[in-house]
């Protein structure tokens, strides 16, 4: 697992566990891996980060959540609902795609995970490291604002600088689509438009991502793995049995 200190944040990346099969080193619950692995796998997160962690049912949408602090469990700012917490350490799942978490005031406020595997997995940070959200963001969520969504909730809450980091993820040398996915792409997002190394229709979500964050006043830091071509990282389109790594944040 990769770890540092970032924009007043901590951030950690898991990755394969050496060993046989597509599953070692996962930390999702829906690719059929053991459901005891995968808890005790989130458990060592817990212990090794020391802050429990806020987990997501992501499901390609744009939905955005904020998440507040509340005296029996971390609650969702529009609903109220409090966070179930299904297992020692861990809350959620949470329904979105995005979940942000104002700190200030609140001390060994939860962690934030996106899991993905090939998919962007983007981090923020506010107001020195006390604002954090973890956001999924496929094409669809990419193309559908989710980032922008991100970006305009966190200014609710602070003014200041933001920053951003884009995990490992597909890159635009590798993630092949058809053409008119690619056409219809670049209508919507202009410059996401790739080639892959052997010539085909290609989208690059990772550069695109920082180019629609850059033209918010984002500042942008960018982990330029590719899932597909890195042995460490989980890659769907290299195996689609493969597990989830998870980008995690950790409030300052």
């Amino acid at each position: 697992m990769s770890d540092k200190l970032w924009a007043g944040a901590r951030v950690h990346l898991t990755e394969v566990d050496p060993g046989t099969g597509a599953l070692c080193g996962n930390v999702g619950l829906h690719v059929g891996d053991q459901e005891s692995l995968v808890r005790e796998r989130r458990r060592s997160l817990v212990a090794t980060l020391g802050r429990d962690i806020v987990w997501m049912d992501q499901t390609h949408s744009t939905r955005v959540e904020l998440i507040v602090r509340c005296e029996s469990a971390p609650t969702l700012a529009a609903s109220r609902e409090a966070l179930g917490k299904p297992a020692t350490g861990e809350w959620g799942p949470v329904d979105a795609d995005g979940i942000i978490v104002d700190a200030r005031g609140w001390q060994g406020a939860p962690a934030l995970a996106v899991q993905t595997a090939d998919c962007l997995p983007v981090v923020f940070s506010a107001a020195s490291g006390q604002i954090v959200a973890a956001v999924h963001a496929g094409r669809r969520g990419l193309l559908g604002g989710i980032l922008d969504k991100t970006v305009d909730c966190i200014r609710n809450l602070d003014g200041g600088p933001i920053d951003a980091l884009i995990g490992p993820a597909i890159c635009g040398r590798c993630y092949e689509v058809p053409a008119d996915m690619a056409d219809e792409s670049e209508e919507l997002m202009p410059g996401i438009r790739s080639v892959t190394s052997w010539d085909t229709p290609a989208l690059d979500l990772p550069h695109a991502a920082a180019s629609t964050l850059g033209a918010r006043g984002v500042r942008v830091d960018i982990d330029e793995r590719c899932t597909l071509e890195d042995a460490d990282l989980f890659s769907y389109r290299a195996d689609s049995f493969c597990g989830r790594q998870a980008l995690i944040i950790v409030p300052a």
